[in-house]
C-alpha cells in the first residue's frame, strides 16, 4: 500500500545566521548508528518526505531489492512536494494530520524521515528542523517505531550563498553534519544516500546520479539511496540481488558495492 502525493522539493533559507558548523569528511571512514534491532523477515516500514523520495519510486525500488532478498514488501509513503517536517509535524496541516493519525494508530518497526533540503542547511536549522524532527521522533518511539532519517544529497553544481559559491562536496559536509547532529541527540539512526553519491561521484564518475535539474536523484541516484537505505535497516549487503532498477547490471553491482562499503564496511 503506498500513500502518495506528486510535487516538486522546495524549501526557504533564513538570513538569521547559525553558529558553524563542524564539517565531516566525507572520505574518511565512517561509522553508522545500527539498528536496534536491525530489520526482521517483514518489517513495516514507513517513508515519509517529499519528492526526493517519489522522484523514481524510492520506496517501490526498495520495496523490489527486498524482495529480490528474500524480504517481506510491508512498506508505506507518505510523501507530498515541497513539504518539510514543519509541515508533517503539524496536525493542523492535512498532511500532517494523515501522518499523524498513521502513527498513533498503526505500529512501526521504522519510519525514515526526510528533510527539505534547503531547509536542511537553513541558517535557522535548530528552529526550523531540529525542533520539528524531535516532536515526530517522539510520535514514532510511542509508536514502536525506530527512527531513521534519509540524508540527503546536496545540489550537483552546488549553491551559491551571498558572494560565495558552495561546491556540491562542502554542502554535502554540512547536511551530513546537521542530519548527525540531530540524530545523535535523538539516538535515530541515518541512512547516508547523500555521502553515498559523493562516493558514488568521485569512483565512478561515469554514473550520473541527479536528475537534469541537478537536484533530484536519477534512477541510478535513487537505486544507490535504496541500497545504502537497505544495507542499513537490514544491517545486510545488497549486493548480488537480482533487482537492478533497470539499471545495466554492471552499473547496478558498482552502487550496490558503495553502500555496503559505506554502510558495512
Amino acid at each position: 500500500m503506498i500513500l502518495l502525493s506528486t510535487l516538486v522539493i522546495s524549501g526557504c533559507q533564513s538570513s538569521k545566521k547559525k553558529e558553524a558548523v563542524e564539517l565531516v569528511d566525507l572520505d574518511a571512514k565512517m561509522e553508522w548508528r545500527i539498528p536496534d534491532p536491525a530489520a526482521g523477515e517483514k518489517p513495516r516500514i514507513l517513508f515519509v518526505g517529499n519528492s526526493h523520495i517519489f522522484y523514481n519510486n524510492l520506496s517501490g525500488m526498495f520495496v523490489q531489492l527486498a524482495k529480490s532478498l528474500g524480504k517481506g514488501d510491508n512498506v508505506y509513503e507518505l510523501t507530498k512536494g515541497y513539504y518539510t517536517l514543519k509541515k508533517f509535524a503539524n496536525p493542523e496541516d492535512s498532511v500532517g494530520a494523515k501522518l499523524n493519525q498513521v502513527l498513533t494508530s498503526k505500529k512501526w518497526d521504522f519510519v525514515i524521515l526526510q528533510e527539505n533540503t534547503s531547509v536542511a542547511l537553513a541558517d535557522n536549522v535548530e528552529e526550523e528542523m531540529f525542533s520539528y524532527a524531535r516532536t515526530l521522533d517522539e510520535e514514532i518511539k510511542a509508536s514502536g517505531g525506530q527512527t531513521a532519517f534519509l540524508l540527503t544529497w546536496a545540489p550537483k553544481t552546488g549553491a551559491k550563498r551571498g558572494l560565495k559559491q558552495y561546491s556540491c562536496k562542502e554542502l554535502q559536509s554540512e547536511l551530513t553534519s546537521n542530519y548527525l547532529a540531530i540524530a545523535d541527540e535523538l539516538d535515530a539512526l541515518v541512512i547516508p544516500a547523500g555521502v553515498g553519491f559523493i562516493r558514488s561521484l568521485e569512483e565512478y564518475p561515469e554514473i550520473e546520479l541527479w536528475d537534469e535539474d541537478g537536484q533530484h536523484p536519477s534512477p541510478a541516484g535513487t537505486y544507490l539511496a535504496a541500497c545504502t537505505a537497505y544495507a542499513l535497516i537490514f544491517q545486510e549487503s545488497p549486493e548480488n540481488s537480482s533487482f537492478t532498477g533497470n539499471l545495466e547490471e554492471e552499473e547496478a553491482k558498482k552502487l550496490q558495492k558503495i553502500a555496503v562499503e559505506l554502510v558495512l564496511n
